[in-house]
């Protein structure tokens, strides 16, 4: 008997050893996949951490459930002190968890597209923060590209800087043309200032020291190459933590947690990490919205500084295509003639509010307009447009399958594809097109609830109810992003 209950007993530590190890596996692939998607996704294995000392003996007996279809989590970064003071997004960045191709994908939008903000009339999409919070970024992200996006994960400088300090600094190739912008962020957020960069090539960055290159933006292709550096960021710590040990993991819990802020449920952020757990590569495929200079337009608008006219149809379409569809964009998925079309007759009746090419320096980009409530246009809070995101890759995007539908899709109930042209540019992060700077007129994606008439598709409200499987139970809402810019 007692051989049997030592036997017993060495079974029993057998089974507690591969939990614990499956443990720590799936805890640094929440890290990562956080990491990835919001650059400090220590948040999660903090609380998770918490619930296992309060209650070691239930971990044993947890339950992973791999999630299906398409997980779309909006990432934010914000310039605020403070996560509730309003700010506007300094960083939107899609993060797409395709369980029906196996990949993870960041899909940036451009900070300055000019959209329409439910009951604040057209601004900037990156005010839509300051206006209302997490939940208004997300409804104005789904009105004007026909997403359905309803989960975000938060972080401020103060956690991007002190994550990267965690993981002991990245290493990134300088450029000549980024040191003096670079310089001039670095000590702006706290007093303390790390040392000046000097010299180009491979250079390792600290905290503060990366948190300034991430900003760079008045420079090289002006904001386009700033996502292009954001998502270069993520995946360099990214890649840093996998190496880390997991000593290190309470430092960072606690250093980060007053950073981020997320509506995602610790015990659901555990699945999306055992979801990702199971991918082949943990890199991401890459898209920035939007795709191509050719289908967007820069200018001085109104008060509002300088801002991007996009084409959001096509813009929506080709996110679409990419995060549902698997498919990577090119030349030939976007119709330039229409959006010229769409762009002459916009230009047209806002004439007077418009100035092409002003220099961006010359403007300030922090300017948010008085929070007055323009007209109601009956959007209600937290709608979700079940339409598939259109992003496009931008790292490593040759030779991707072009994907069949996503039965699963937590959007996949979009279906009226109103954008009549197909997104081109080179897929790689910094799309396709010129490299102009920001002033030059090298934007792209011109759909920003204005340019309404030109030859678009749908005529405001794309076809689809759509019938795919939402696994975040989200409403199937009829779109139109799809539709002239005139709907919206």
């Amino acid at each position: 008997m007692r051989h049997e209950e030592k036997n017993n007993e060495q079974d029993k530590n057998k089974e507690k050893k591969k939990m614990s190890k499956k443990k720590k596996v799936l805890i640094s692939i929440s890290i990562i996949l956080l990491l990835i998607l919001v650059s400090a996704g220590v948040f999660y294995f903090y609380v998770r951490g918490k619930i296992y000392q309060q209650n070691p003996g239930a971990s044993q007996d947890v339950t992973y459930e791999e999630q299906p279809g398409i997980t779309n989590i909006l990432l934010i970064g914000t310039d605020a002190r403070k996560l509730d003071e309003a700010a506007r997004a300094d960083a939107i960045i899609i993060a797409t968890i395709d369980n029906n191709h196996k990949k993870l994908k960041l899909t940036s939008i451009m900070r300055d597209t000019l959209a329409k903000i439910p009951d604040h009339g057209e601004q900037k999409i990156n005010a839509a923060l300051a206006y209302g919070g997490p939940d208004l970024l997300m409804k104005t992200i789904n009105e004007n590209f026909n997403l359905n996006l309803n989960k975000y994960v938060m972080v401020n400088f103060g956690g991007f800087k002190e994550i990267i300090d965690e993981v002991g600094g990245i290493e990134v190739d300088i450029h000549d043309y980024e040191i003096p912008e670079l310089n001039k962020f670095i000590g702006e957020y706290e007093k303390v200032k790390s040392p000046k960069i000097t010299e180009t090539g491979m250079q390792k960055l600290d905290g503060q020291q990366a948190l300034a290159y991430a900003r760079i933006r008045k420079v090289g292709n002006g904001d386009y190459e700033r996502t292009e550096r954001q998502r270069r960021v993520i995946d360099l710590v990214t890649q840093k933590f996998k190496d880390l040990s997991p000593l290190k993991y309470p430092s960072v819990m606690s250093s980060l947690l007053p950073y981020i802020k997320t509506n995602i449920e610790p015990f659901m952020m555990l699945n999306y990490a055992y979801t990702a757990s199971k991918f082949p590569s943990l890199t991401f495929e890459q898209l920035r919205v939007p795709f191509s200079d050719e289908i967007s337009w820069g200018g001085l608008y109104k008060n509002k500084g300088w801002v991007l006219i996009v084409d959001r149809e096509q813009n929506a379409k080709i996110m679409r295509e990419f995060i549902f569809d698997d498919k990577t964009p090119d030349a030939n998925s976007y119709s330039v003639k229409e959006w010229k079309e769409k762009l002459a007759s916009y230009l047209n009746e806002n004439n007077e509010h418009i100035k092409e090419n002003g220099p961006l320096k010359d403007y300030d980009d922090d300017y948010i307009p008085p929070v007055t409530s323009s007209k109601n246009e009956n959007s209600t809070q937290n709608s979700t447009q079940n339409k598939k995101p259109v992003t496009t890759p931008s790292k490593d995007t040759t030779n991707k399958p072009s994907g069949s539908k996503n039965p699963n899709n937590d959007e996949e109930s979009n279906k009226g594809d109103s954008t009549t042209g197909s997104g081109s540019g080179s897929g790689n992060s910094t799309s396709g097109g010129n490299n102009q700077t920001p002033g030059e007129s090298d934007n792209e994606n011109n759909n920003t609830n204005k340019p309404g008439t030109g030859t678009g598709s749908g005529s405001g409200s794309g076809n689809g109810t759509g019938t795919g499987g939402s696994t975040d139970k989200e409403e199937n809402n009829q779109g139109s992003a799809n539709a002239p810019e005139t709907n919206q």
